[in-house]
């Protein structure tokens, strides 16, 4: 009797459940860290676990109905209660965005994808910090989407309803290079790659980090003897980049290329993978804040960069001598990853880019348990901000290597895999 009921229950029920209950719990405030990352995880977790051996019945369209439900419910509660992420969002979008639509291209750490958005969701009313919030749905149900079509519906489902990068979706934008990478993989992995290119173009003008996924392919289709296909791929990604920069840069250039003038300035922070070894061996000592540039001698900066640069070509090589395309695609759409778990400076809401890559990996490899280092991994990044912005360094640098450590072995695990 219990397994018909079982069949009876729709698989959807579990999922619309555990979302209904995260959003009463952000309702009644029970979201905040430490504890409400925490208890978020347990229930999601839970839905999905009672939907996993049955992830063959999902279908698409209810679960991006539960997804989009879900965020903009959150979204909704969230502004109603004040919150509004960390200062970039109040100081950088508004003022930014109605400079462009005034007129002046203003001097900007983003891009000049990431600064049109801002523009386009000042016209959309209100602030554009809480414009940005709905905004980012429907990018959010465009990776879920494109994760599916990998013809990974469970973990799709997973992409869709994991409550720990929820803040980040709301208040940041980088569910857009998320969104960008997902649907061009998608796209390529029914070898259209001209039209890979664009989204994967689009992205890298609003976070340049979709670049590098287009990059790879390039070079797997030329290793692969196919150059009419990696030019196509090349021009699709090429062509919304340069139509995007090369009319910033002429009418302002000193301050449309500022975001790519001024990477080569910044430093090791607190929060960042490399600064976990140099605190260990006692190089790097601890910043006021994590978020802050540690102290550390000139050659470690230089040191770090060179790791980075190493990790990147490393797995670009593997990419490129990728037997087949999924699994070269498996490997290309990890390169931002890489890239931003290895980076000097690591923000929290990198991890919704980290998240959506290896989800397309894990899609194409059929590498499901992943997931639970990417949970952990997650959840203690919910955790670090902004619930620990003034802990002492013993409480932050502990969280921060929960969150960096788990997510640089999942990547490490699936760029070893084969493709499904």
């Amino acid at each position: 009797m219990s397994a018909l009921a079982a069949r009876r229950t729709d698989i959807h029920a579990p999922l619309a459940l555990a979302c209904a209950l995260l959003v009463a719990g952000a309702a009644l405030g029970l979201d905040r860290p430490p504890w409400g990352p925490l208890a978020a995880a347990v229930v999601a977790a839970a839905a999905l676990a009672a939907t996993a051996h049955r992830s063959d019945e999902l279908r698409l369209a209810p679960l991006l109905v539960v997804a989009a439900a879900f965020q903009l419910a959150l979204c909704c509660i969230r502004l109603a209660h004040g919150m509004h992420g960390d200062l970039d969002p109040r100081t950088v979008y508004d003022p930014e965005g109605r400079a462009l639509l005034h007129g002046a291209y203003p001097h900007s750490p983003y891009p000049v994808g990431a600064v049109a958005l801002f523009a386009v969701e000042s016209v959309l009313g209100g602030s554009a910090h809480e414009a940005n919030a709905l905004a980012m749905v429907p990018f959010h149900l465009i990776e879920v989407t494109a994760v599916w079509r990998l013809r990974a519906p469970f973990v799709a489902a997973c992409l869709a309803l994991w409550p720990a990068n929820a803040f980040f979706w709301a208040f940041r934008f980088d569910l857009v290079p998320a969104a960008a990478i997902a649907l061009g993989v998608a796209l390529a992995y029914r070898e259209r790659w001209h039209a890979a290119g664009w989204p994967l173009g689009v992205g890298a003008t609003v976070k340049w980090t979709p670049g590098l996924t287009a990059v790879a392919l390039c070079l797997w289709l030329l290793a692969q003897r196919r150059p009419r296909a990696a030019a196509a791929h090349a021009l699709g990604a090429g062509a919304p980049f340069v139509l995007a920069n090369v009319p910033a840069f002429a009418v302002a250039w000193h301050a449309a290329s500022a975001p790519y003038r001024a990477q080569t300035a910044r430093t090791v922070t607190g929060e960042s993978l490399p600064y976990l070894p140099l605190r260990s061996l006692g190089i790097a000592r601890p910043p006021r804040h994590y978020y802050g540039a540690a102290p550390l001698p000139h050659w470690a900066q230089g040191a770090a960069a060179v790791l980075q640069l190493i990790a990147v070509a490393a797995l670009v090589v593997l990419t490129v001598r990728a037997a087949t395309a999924p699994l070269a695609l498996a490997r290309a759409v990890l390169l931002p990853a890489v890239f931003l778990l290895t980076n000097r400076i690591f923000s929290p809401q990198f991890f919704v880019v980290v998240l959506t890559c290896c989800a397309c990996a894990a899609a194409l490899t059929g590498a499901r348990r992943v997931f639970v280092l990417l949970a952990f991994a997650t959840v203690a990044n919910a955790i670090l901000f902004p619930g620990l912005a003034g802990a002492p360094e013993r409480a932050w640098a502990s969280v921060s290597a929960l969150a960096l450590l788990p997510a640089g072995a999942a990547v490490a695990s699936l760029a070893g895999r084969r493709a499904r």
